[in-house]
């Protein structure tokens, strides 16, 4: 089974419960659509966890790339912003040994920033926010030398903003643009999926589901793909 969740920001209590809700397994492959950190108390066990599962990609959100950014110096600014809440994830960076330093950095530019699924002639695109159509999957480290290339992509800025969806022609194959980025509630004051048929053949899901809130506000959302390559189910963990 596949699995694809997004925007834990750091709410490892939440993820954990997800994990267990799910009987998520070695056969199983998970994709995380970014934002694990940030905002939450808990953006490192949350990456640790991570890194020691073979079997779970993570993709570059904005806050893993305003991290990388301010390290790197090509923007020194945005992470500390209040409503972005990346002071706690650096505070807690600064007290790991120089090894551990590396091994997040180095797992973090690591990291995918959009993929294409086919499944059984079932297209899916996963991305933390943008929508890229046939175009080649994408990766942090394809980037390294110049992270701010793809601010625009991480952030849903235009020309790759989801908007952009319905600029495209008309297209006989289903296409499922899968994403988190923006909180559900904001687009039918639901803390639930938010779908979005455009009149082109595609679809958009948005699965950030407020888990940023913390407790007692939002829940995180995952979805479920079969073999056969159709949505299963969604799961949800207040």
């Amino acid at each position: 089974m596949i699995y694809i969740i997004s925007d834990i920001h750091g709410q490892y209590r939440r993820y954990q419960k997800m994990l267990e809700k799910i009987g998520f397994s070695d056969e199983d492959r998970l994709y995380v659509l970014g934002d694990v950190i940030d905002r939450g108390p808990e953006s490192f066990e949350i990456l640790f966890d991570l890194m020691e599962r073979e079997n779970v990609e993570l993709f570059l959100g904005n806050h893993e790339h305003m991290m990388l950014t301010y390290l790197e110096g090509s923007d020194r600014v945005s992470w500390f912003f209040d409503a972005n809440g990346g002071r706690i994830t650096w505070e807690k960076f600064m007290e790991l040994d120089e090894e551990t330093k590396n091994k997040v950095l180095d797992y973090l530019y690591d990291t995918t920033v959009m993929k294409n699924l086919d499944i059984n002639g079932h297209r899916y695109i996963l991305s933390h926010t943008s929508a890229l159509i046939d175009h080649e999957d994408m990766y942090t480290k394809d980037y390294k030398d110049d992270l701010m290339e793809i601010q625009g992509i991480v952030w849903n800025q235009y020309p790759f903003d989801i908007d952009s969806l319905s600029y495209y022609d008309k297209t006989g194959e289903e296409i499922t643009l899968i994403s988190g980025h923006i909180i559900t509630r904001r687009l039918h004051d639901s803390d639930d999926v938010f779908i979005k048929d455009f009149k082109n053949g595609y679809t958009w899901m948005d699965i950030d589901c407020g888990c940023a809130m913390g407790d007692d506000l939002g829940q995180l959302a995952c979805i479920a793909i079969n073999d056969d390559g159709e949505i299963e189910e969604t799961y949800y963990v207040e």
